[in-house]
């Protein structure tokens, strides 16, 4: 039970575990550089925004996905209007991605509350999820999953409102989220789908029939805006070519070693939470003190390990695999392992004194921890933190050239496919591959450099390190 006052306990430790989380994430939050998928969907989100592209045609470059189909657009039009507003800045899609993160925790703690209506620790699934490596590398790299995140824990939230009041809109407000989830990332956002089945299993607070009634009703809520659109606007042409490109993606597609990678992957992201656990019960078992609490919350921690795994193992069934498929279960299990943990924790967290100088040095050192991590994320933003040599290049390059503009590039460097997305996301620039289409500029990497390659051309002299760029010497 939360203490009243000015500003609750529960307050400081908000704090405590954002500055955490700003100190892991400040070196790369705001720096230069940035996971190739990301890049390119801050470069959809900003040409959507500048009418190139639209929302059922998404564009990227004139030589590199002229028409994007890989995902729905929904995450590309949202962010889009932020780059509207803000206009063509790289820390749109860095700001996007924090707020999505922050948008998370905040619908985490929101399902928190409405599974505990008191709780001592309402900031304790934050902690255990932040632990978790996905999370702090989702954050600073602007991912499809920051924003689906987003919809599938409202989807989880608004179910579990359904069952304490206005059932009926509750639960077509929990199907709505899933038809916005598949507009950003097709069929991964249907995890919540299997909700009424494990709340009931596991919980029994309401009969079989009625579980099966919340499914169909979730399910028709989902699939009704999605039949809605695809009859009245360009969805009737994006989303079958979206589905048949998903559906050989999942059969053909193969990223991984095996079939069970993703399960170590889960494993290890699990791995800290649960060495935290065990910290917990030791420190409290060497204290004397009662591990009875484990089993309190056990029910519904079962539901939402259950949720979580139900968002892992349909990836067991294809080879396209990739760490970054954990995140959406991410959340599910540190509410689980918070449960677990919750009445464990309840007796040494009701003893804290907030008037105590431990606690009194535990809120200044989580503020000065926070402002320690804005801090550095602002002394880092003009720092690159990946692929250095390409983006130190691109920036000597590209005044070179011309915005909106192709140039070629040799076809061995055509599978380089972050320098499609940088040149594309600085510059507006396309990378084409085919020499006879004879443009102005070549842009190749200096291992690949030959004589033969560029007799006609001449080389701009920049002071680059791993790229060069050459002008036709008379063009035609």
């Amino acid at each position: 039970m939360e203490n009243s006052g000015h500003i609750s306990k529960s307050t400081w430790f908000y704090i405590a575990i954002a500055g955490v989380f700003m100190a892991v994430i400040c070196h790369s939050w705001l720096s230069d550089g940035m996971f190739m998928d990301g890049t390119i969907y801050a470069v959809l989100s900003r040409n959507m925004a500048n009418g190139s592209g639209s929302f059922w045609n998404p564009h990227f470059s004139d030589t590199f996905f002229p028409v994007f189909v890989e995902h729905p657009p929904l995450a590309f039009g949202i962010e889009g209007l932020l780059f509207r507003i803000f206009g063509d800045n790289r820390f749109v899609e860095r700001f996007y991605s924090l707020f999505t993160i922050v948008i998370t925790a905040i619908i985490i703690v929101s399902v928190w509350k409405a599974v505990l209506k008191k709780s001592s620790a309402p900031w304790l699934p934050l902690l255990f999820w932040i632990t978790m490596p996905t999370v702090n590398w989702i954050s600073v790299n602007h991912m499809l999953e920051n924003t689906l995140a987003v919809f599938i824990c409202l989807s989880v939230l608004f179910y579990l409102k359904s069952m304490q009041k206005n059932r009926i809109l509750y639960i077509f407000l929990s199907g709505s989220m899933l038809s916005l989830g598949f507009l950003t990332k097709g069929f991964v956002a249907l995890t919540p789908l299997s909700l009424p089945f494990f709340h009931w299993l596991f919980m029994r607070k309401n009969r079989f029939i009625t579980m099966f009634a919340d499914s169909l009703l979730m399910l028709a809520s989902a699939i009704l805006p999605l039949l809605l659109l695809y009859l009245f606007t360009g969805a009737h042409e994006f989303l079958p070519k979206y589905i048949s490109m998903a559906s050989h993606k999942i059969s053909s597609g193969e990223t991984a070693d095996s079939r069970f990678y993703i399960l170590y992957r889960l494993l290890m992201e699990l791995l800290p939470a649960a060495v935290l656990i065990i910290l917990f019960i030791i420190i409290r078992k060497f204290n004397k003190g009662s591990l009875s609490g484990l089993s309190w919350n056990m029910k519904p921690a079962l539901v939402f390990f259950s949720l979580g795994m139900a968002g892992i193992l349909p990836i067991l069934t294809t080879m396209d695999q990739s760490t970054y498929f954990v995140y959406l279960s991410l959340p599910f299990f540190a509410i689980s392992f918070g449960l677990v943990l919750e009445k464990v924790l309840e007796p040494f967290i009701s003893r804290i004194d907030s008037h105590s100088t431990g606690f009194r040095i535990f809120k200044i050192s989580g503020i000065v921890i926070l402002a320690t991590g804005l801090s550095l994320s602002v002394y880092f933003s003009k720092e690159i933190n990946r692929d250095k040599n390409m983006i130190r290049d691109l920036r000597l390059i590209l005044p070179e050239l011309s915005a909106n503009s192709t140039i070629s590039i040799l076809p061995q460097m055509k599978e380089n496919y972050s320098l499609y997305t940088y040149y594309a996301r600085y510059g507006n620039v396309s990378l084409d591959t085919v020499a006879d289409n004879r443009h102005e500029y070549l842009l190749i990497n200096k291992s690949l450099f030959s004589d033969t390659l560029v007799k006609s051309y001449e080389k701009i002299e920049l002071n680059t390190s791993e790229y060069e760029l050459f002008r036709r010497k008379n063009k035609d």
